[in-house]
């Protein structure tokens, strides 16, 4: 007997590396250095890998295994009411009345979209600047803001956007072209309106990109200042990455600066601090800076109060109620675990692109929380990059900053604790704490796009909370 024939049967009926060590008790770095040539098993290993795969093909042929090698998801554990995926070309779009996951974390996003859905009944009115697909205004809504119209230019967004929020009547696309003729006739139709969110793109900003002081999308926030100061709102949240408090225009002064005082001279008095979405009950590392202006006439002031959720290794609860932040693995335990190319039987967003052999066999042995680059063998390191790249993410600390190359295998931190493959788009929206109900539809790509630029849900919720209870509550 030898293991070539193990290993043809093996991809004959696409049963993956790590399902063969799932349940034949072998490391799956350890199956793949037999397959490789690199290590011989012994006779009597031989004789139980071929006894183990023996019973996964008849698995896959009674159908208890699906045809890639993953196995069903246990109806007591993943309940679904769906509806088929409507797909039109690359254009697709989930249909899905429902999708309620048995984990805790789950049905708290899903009470987010429960609020969201009630804040109609509300007084206080919003609108949503650069919005995006919403992940800002849902969190808004959910606190309990009415959000009656958004501004957004791109239209992949906007089709997101209205199919989450069909209440919200789209008031302009390129900000720089709303006149003061149109901010008469938004008045005119929606009535006062009481806070004003919203966050310039951040390209200019940030370490991602060039952070070019000319960069004409860090001028954005002058029209921000001017419809607040045309609408006159009580509170507007302005949104950024953290580096915007470090970043210096072309007159070598600090943007912040410049942003800070436009605000005070329309008349409004500003807050600002850069928070972690994870302080937040986001599982995800995410820095940002918020700011909050409150109107000078209400002579109230804005309070950040400390986020609930620490890293520290206390105990959860503390006497304090700060609790341990919310892991990779509390946000994405119940999904189906999928390898390379696999996809799932049930979630239209839970699926794993291909990624090339060659990768995978930088990627197979690497442990949780280190890179490729880090291999002992140089012939199994890529050839160039840094070692933020090609690296897997921790399963018990909160995942990286979700940026829009997520599913890039080769880019910042996006590799999965232990199945060799980038994330899947279901895995990026709960890091980012979208609920499972939310709808995203159109290119894949504008999809990650989407919900890469977003800001997470959960984190507005909580911020939006804090400005209600101080500002709008007597």
């Amino acid at each position: 007997m030898s293991y070539e024939n193990i290993k043809n049967d093996r991809m004959r009926f696409e049963i993956s590396q790590t399902k063969l060590a799932e349940y034949s008790g072998f490391s799956k770095a350890q199956i793949s250095s037999f397959e490789l040539g690199k290590s011989i098993p012994t006779e009597e290993q031989l004789v139980h890998l071929r006894e183990v795969l023996d019973d996964l093909i008849k698995k896959v042929e009674s159908r208890e295994l699906n045809l890639k090698g993953h196995r069903v998801v246990r109806q007591e554990k993943l309940k679904i009411k769906s509806q088929p995926i409507v797909k039109s070309g690359t254009d697709y779009k989930k249909k899905t009345e429902f999708l309620v996951y048995n984990s805790e974390y789950a049905s708290i996003l899903s009470e987010l979209m429960k609020k969201a859905n009630c804040s109609k009944e509300v007084s206080i009115k919003g609108i949503g600047l650069f919005s995006g697909c919403g992940g800002l205004d849902l969190g808004f809504e959910a606190a309990g803001v009415n959000i009656v119209g958004h501004v957004e230019i791109w239209d992949a967004a906007n089709k997101i956007y209205a199919e989450n929020f069909p209440n919200s009547q789209l008031l302009g696309t390129d900000i720089i072209d709303i006149t003061s003729e149109d901010i008469k006739r938004w008045k005119a139709e929606l009535g006062t309106i009481d806070i004003i969110i919203g966050g310039p793109p951040c390209q200019g900003f940030s370490l991602a990109g060039k952070r070019n002081p000319e960069d004409i999308r860090n001028e954005l926030y002058q029209h921000y200042v001017r419809l607040v100061g045309e609408l006159n709102p009580k509170v507007f949240v302005f949104e950024n990455v953290a580096k915007m408090t470090s970043m210096k225009n072309k007159n070598g002064t600090l943007f912040l600066d410049d942003i800070l005082k436009s605000f005070s001279k329309v008349g409004y008095t500003l807050k600002h601090k850069i928070v972690n979405a994870y302080e937040y009950g986001v599982p995800q590392s995410r820095e940002r800076v918020i700011l909050v202006g409150i109107r000078n006439d209400l002579h109230k002031e804005f309070e950040f109060l400390p986020g609930k959720f620490s890293l520290d290794e206390r105990e959860s609860p503390s006497p304090l109620g700060i609790k341990k932040v919310r892991t990779f693995r509390y946000a994405t335990e119940d999904l189906e675990s999928l390898e390379n190319g696999e996809s799932s039987l049930n979630d239209p967003l839970h699926f794993a692109i291909v990624h090339p052999q060659h990768v995978i066999d930088w990627l197979i042995d690497v442990p949780e929380g280190r890179s490729a680059h880090e291999n002992k063998d140089p012939n199994r390191r890529p050839p160039s990059g840094f070692n933020t790249t090609y690296k897997r993410i921790l399963m018990d600390e909160p995942c990286s900053t979700i940026s829009t190359n997520f599913s890039m295998i080769s880019g910042c931190r996006n590799v999965h604790p232990f199945n060799t493959r980038s994330l899947t788009i279901r895995e990026a929206t709960r890091a980012q704490s979208f609920p499972d109900e939310f709808v995203f539809c159109g290119k894949w790509g504008d999809v990650r796009k989407a919900i890469g630029n977003a800001v997470p849900p959960l984190l507005a919720y909580e911020i939006a909370n804090e400005i209600i209870e101080q500002i709008f509550k007597e």
